[in-house]
């Protein structure tokens, strides 16, 4: 019997972007689903389980700092992580206020990548991280 695979959702508009990502982290062993939008990923969110939330910041049909919000609504959810092109001080803020533990910025360096994915993951599932259903902050 396999060992369980830890489960990421990664919500993302560009397509490209989607299935670059779910090649990287299948590769380290994670099982990925994708979501084009923010609905879809909400969906998702409330009716499966995840150990980790990678979200993009631009949306196409809502904002993800509003989406992150909802997530965090979600009683017993995963860790939240941003993946962004905007590397401003006010996106960062932006995104810790509606809930995310991190903010990566695009291009991503995959070394800090898969290092805060493990960090997270492991606080999140030893307790380290408690899904109470509201998310610290950064």
């Amino acid at each position: 019997m396999q060992p369980t695979r830890n489960r990421i959702l990664c919500v993302d508009d560009h397509e490209d972007s989607r299935g670059m990502m779910k090649v990287l982290l299948e590769m380290w062993n994670y099982e990925v689903v994708l979501a084009g939008a923010a609905d879809d990923g909400l969906h998702l969110a409330q009716s499966e389980p995840f150990d980790m939330y990678l979200l993009d910041t631009h949306l196409p049909d809502e904002s993800a700092f509003e989406l992150c919000e909802q997530i965090c609504g979600i009683p017993g959810h995963a860790p939240v992580v941003f993946i962004s092109t905007a590397p401003y001080e006010i996106d960062k803020q932006r995104g810790r206020e509606s809930g995310a533990i991190a903010y990566l910025t695009k291009p991503l360096d995959f070394d800090v990548l898969e290092i805060t994915l493990t960090r997270l993951i492991t606080q999140a599932l030893g307790s380290g991280l408690e899904n109470t259903g509201v998310c610290p902050t950064v």
